[in-house]
């Protein structure tokens, strides 16, 4: 397979560039402005006021090894606030306070990531041994992000090559044929420093409870059509031509195929059979900084971004004979400049100027009667044009639109010996689509002020906006192309508290409200719903008093109302009321290290249609409410260069849903190995 051959290929380069590096050049302290992968400008050693005055979670290497997380939804389901759900496209989506993944903001090292198509984006396909750290920012972030970010901006900060192990790897294996592993190889020098990483994820699907009732949908202890095969190549470089000037190149290559577990017939909705059949995707950075002097600091980047997918619908479980194909290309491709100018004392300012363009192209077809195979139709490069085929119900319609997005966004941030500090932002932006644009404006004003050596207080607001995406305007099914973008005003206030026994607390109560969300109405087409508002505390309880224990526990509360809902739909679907973590790591005396997470996710509805006196009326449903226990047991051996490790998910067997009708795993074993040199 051309996969295969890829993977090997890339790995012997791999061990090339570990055996060339393996001696590694002192530490050189170099400003960290000049980090291209950080979207806001750290200058100096202690955090910057955009994060100190607004909540920010920051999940590291060794955080990310101790929970045993494989991908990217592993790790984002630990943050307070965050909920990672599945429903019906089988693909792991991205909930922050109520808004959606489309509402959320995913960077790669300051790239955008999220697709032209619809504006979302795939957690599972993003390994954690590409990772360094996780940066989620919630609540009033910073305008240099760009438009959207309405639920809050996740930055992926991958691994540099100065601070990874020359060679290192990974594998490990569970029932159903089932492996993930990885090869990573690093090196550096006086002026660079280089990473190349190769990982393969497989599963023939995963297992359900032993609890789960089965039917004539889901016949079998293993999900119907819940197979995934994912492999991935990253690369990433740096050169410093100077003290002052640094240069910067990253490169990720995806491709696979998975299937779509439906619904399993025990609700109301339609069971559909659904899968990913061909899936390539492909990222590339560049990117440079200079600092001409102590206040002028030059740096940008250009990406590109593609993903391509081949998604078919079939008639049945047999899933060989097709009603319908979708061949789509995702392209999201601009760039990003920033001027700053450092006043010192007196506080530093960022210019940004951000242009991308979104394109969005398909074709969508139909085979005649009594044609049992799927054909890969040619991409259409000449605009949108209706239905064409030949007879017996057969046919294809091609669509091919894009649009361009500008922002122009400053930026001042000022504190003061870390007693005070302040954020001030402001941004206009631009979509400019085939037949008409629009243009609005974003703002963010926060501060802090540690009232007390072990009390900090922080504050914010924010005006947010999010353009319609390519599906939101333009999809033959459900697209509007009347849609205006959607606002959004955020209020937050949070507290910092040292309690003691080397304990912090961490609150912070927030109050969005939405004006004109996106989102599908009863007959399927995407409007402008009007008004949704979003309460809540997120609540963080962190004790490290005990010499090798780390305790935490997390509480989330999220109150949703539609203000334009017919009487007894206020509440928006799928939003857990409570969300509960407890998470505890204990490195035993003989080094062995256990990890435990215990979540309980609490009241949870959506909206069916029932039969009232002969009509039909959509009623209020509720989810059971459920508990997951992970569990995760690494022991080192040789010195710390190998560790064995046993991880369980769902360890209680748990029978839960995150949509209706769709079970979810139950009770999973892996067994790994990982080493480093």
């Amino acid at each position: 397979m051309k996969v295969q051959q890829k993977i090997i290929k890339m790995s012997a380069i791999a061990l090339a560039i570990g055996s060339s590096g393996a001696v590694f050049a002192d530490d050189i302290d170099r400003d960290p402005i000049l980090n291209v992968n950080e979207v806001i400008v750290v200058h100096g050693e202690r955090p910057t006021a955009t994060e100190v005055a607004t909540t920010h979670w920051s999940i590291d290497e060794d955080e990310i090894k101790a929970l045993g997380a494989q991908s990217l939804e592993q790790v984002l389901k630990n943050v307070p606030g965050v909920y990672v759900r599945t429903g019906g496209q089988g693909t792991p989506r991205v909930d922050i306070r109520g808004f959606k993944t489309r509402h959320v903001t995913l960077l790669i090292n300051g790239v955008p990531a999220n697709g032209a198509e619809d504006g979302q984006f795939d957690p599972s396909v993003i390994p954690t041994s590409q990772i360094a750290s996780v940066e989620v920012s919630v609540g009033p972030t910073s305008v240099l992000y760009g438009p959207g970010g309405a639920g809050g901006v996740i930055n992926i900060i991958t691994k540099q090559g100065d601070d990874a192990s020359t060679l290192s790897g990974r594998l490990e294996a569970s029932g159903e044929d089932t492996f993930n592993g990885d090869i990573s190889a690093a090196g550096s020098g006086d002026n660079w420093q280089g990473l190349v990483s190769v990982s393969h994820q497989q599963t023939n699907g995963f297992p359900l409870s032993g609890d789960y009732p089965h039917n004539d949908v889901q016949l079998d202890d293993v999900r119907a059509n819940s197979d995934k095969e994912i492999d991935n190549i990253y690369a990433q470089g740096s050169y410093w031509l100077s003290d002052n000037t640094q240069v910067t190149a990253n490169m990720s290559l995806r491709s696979g195929q998975w299937g779509k577990p439906s619904r399993d017939g025990s609700g109301s909705g339609t069971v559909k059979f659904e899968r990913a059949d061909d899936y390539d995707a492909k990222t590339f950075q560049l990117g440079m900084a200079h600092k001409f002097s102590e206040m002028f600091t030059l740096r940008g980047f250009g990406y590109h971004n593609q993903s391509d997918v081949l998604e078919t619908q079939y008639t049945d479980s047999s899933y060989t004979k097709v009603k319908q194909s979708q061949d789509g290309r995702s392209k999201v491709q601009g760039g990003n400049l920033q001027f700053i100018t450092n006043f010192g004392d007196v506080g530093l300012l960022t210019s940004s100027l951000i242009a991308e363009n979104q394109s969005w192209e398909s074709t969508t077809s139909k085979p005649s009667t009594g044609d049992k195979s799927s054909q890969k139709q040619s991409r259409v490069l000449d605009g949108y044009s209706g239905g064409s085929g030949g007879g017996n119900g057969g046919g294809s319609s091609n669509f091919d639109d894009s649009a361009w997005l500008y922002t122009l966004a400053a930026e001042y941030q000022y504190q003061d010996d870390g007693y005070y500090g302040f954020t001030i932002g402001g941004a206009l932006h631009d979509q400019d689509r085939v037949k008409e644009s629009e243009n609005d404006y974003s703002g963010q004003l926060s501060g802090f002020w540690q009232a007390f050596e072990q009390t900090r207080f922080n504050a914010g607001i924010a005006r947010k906006v999010r353009f319609p995406s390519m599906k939101n305007l333009y999809s033959q099914s459900s697209g509007n192309a009347d849609l205006v973008a959607e606002t959004s005003k955020h209020f937050e206030l949070g507290v910092e508290q040292e309690l003691g026994a080397s304990t912090a607390l961490s609150v912070a109560g927030y109050y969005t409200d939405a004006e004109n969300y996106i989102a599908k109405d009863m007959s399927g087409v995407y409007q402008n719903m009007g008004r949704y508002q979003f309460k809540g505390v997120d609540v963080s309880l962190n004790n490290q008093f005990i010499d090798d224990l780390s305790l935490t526990f997390v509480y989330s509360f999220l109150d949703t109302e539609d203000k334009d809902a017919f009487d007894g739909m206020g509440t928006l679907e799928y939003r857990p009321r409570h969300q509960l973590r407890f998470q505890a790591d204990y490195e035993l005396p003989f080094a062995m290290r256990i990890n435990m997470n215990i979540e309980r996710i609490m009241g949870q509805v959506y909206y069916e249609q029932e039969k009232v006196n002969g009509n039909k009326v959509w009623t209020e449903q509720s989810l059971k409410d459920y508990t997951l226990l992970d569990l995760n047991l690494v022991q080192p051996v040789l010195d710390d260069k190998l560790e064995l490790y046993i991880r369980a998910t769902n360890l209680l067997d748990e029978n839960y849903y995150q949509s209706d009708a769709i079970p979810q795993a139950g009770r999973q074993v892996f067994v790994g190995i990982s080493w480093q040199i």
